[in-house]
C-alpha cells in the first residue's frame, strides 16, 4: 500500500515537472507525422525544428518546407505557420499573367541556357520538382543534401550540395534557388542559366524539371 501510495506521488511529481519543462509546438507532416518541440529557424528551403521528448531536447532536425502541413506554435494563435498548400496557393496569384519555360536539368550537368532573358528590376519566380542522385548512393532534392558543408569547390561554396542554381549571364554571380517560390528580383540583365551545386558531376543521375516564371 504503501509502495503504490509512493509510485502515485513520484508519478504525478513526473507529470507536474513535464508539464512545467519546455513548451513544446508542433509539426506535422503532409504524410501524416507530428513532431513536437521548438521551431528554430528557416534557412534553404528548409524548416529547422527541434524535436523533444519527454519535455526536453532530443534533437535537430531539418524538414525540406513542401514537406511540412503546418506548425501549431504553442497554443494557435493568429501567427502561426501557414501549411505549404497555403503558400502554394498565393504563388500560383504571383505566376498569374507571366510567361513561363519548361526547362529539364539533368543531374550531370554543370549549367544550362533557360532561353530566358531577364531585364533589370524584373521579377522571375521557379518551380522545381524531380531529384539526382549526387553519388551512387545519396538522392537530394532542389534544396541539396541537408548536412550542410562549406566547400570552396562548388559554385556556391556556402550552400548544400545538389541544390538547385541559378546565375544570369555566363560571368554572373549564382544565387540560390533550391524550393524557393518566391519571387526573385533582378538586378542585372542577360540570359538565365540553372546548374547545380556541385564540383564532381561525374557521378550524378536523376533530373530536375523547373518552370521559370517571368
Amino acid at each position: 500500500m504503501i509502495m503504490k501510495k509512493t509510485l502515485t506521488i513520484f508519478l504525478v511529481t513526473l507529470l507536474m515537472t513535464l508539464a512545467f519543462q519546455l513548451k513544446s509546438e508542433v509539426l506535422y507532416t503532409v504524410d501524416g507525422e507530428a513532431y513536437e518541440g521548438k521551431l528554430v529557424g528557416f534557412k534553404y528551403g528548409n524548416i529547422i525544428f527541434n524535436i523533444y521528448k519527454f519535455g526536453k531536447f532530443h534533437a535537430s532536425k531539418r524538414f525540406p518546407m513542401n514537406t511540412v502541413w503546418k506548425i501549431i506554435i504553442n497554443e494557435p494563435r493568429k501567427d502561426n505557420l501557414q501549411s505549404s498548400f497555403e503558400m502554394e496557393d498565393k504563388y500560383k496569384e504571383l505566376r498569374k499573367g507571366k510567361r513561363s519555360k519548361r526547362v529539364k536539368l539533368s543531374g550531370n550537368q554543370k549549367w544550362i541556357d533557360t532561353g530566358v532573358v531577364v531585364k533589370i528590376g524584373q521579377d522571375i519566380l521557379f518551380s522545381v520538382s524531380g531529384a539526382i542522385f549526387i553519388n551512387k548512393d545519396t538522392k537530394v532534392f532542389q534544396v541539396g543534401e541537408m548536412e550542410l558543408n562549406w566547400d570552396k569547390r562548388k559554385p556556391m561554396p556556402n550552400q548544400p550540395l545538389g541544390a538547385l542554381i541559378a546565375k544570369v549571364g555566363n560571368r554572373g554571380i549564382p544565387f540560390y534557388v533550391g524550393d524557393d517560390k518566391a519571387p526573385f528580383h533582378m538586378s542585372n540583365e542577360g540570359t538565365l542559366f540553372i546548374g547545380i551545386n556541385d564540383f564532381n558531376l561525374e557521378d550524378n543521375d536523376g533530373e530536375f524539371i523547373i518552370s521559370v516564371y517571368f
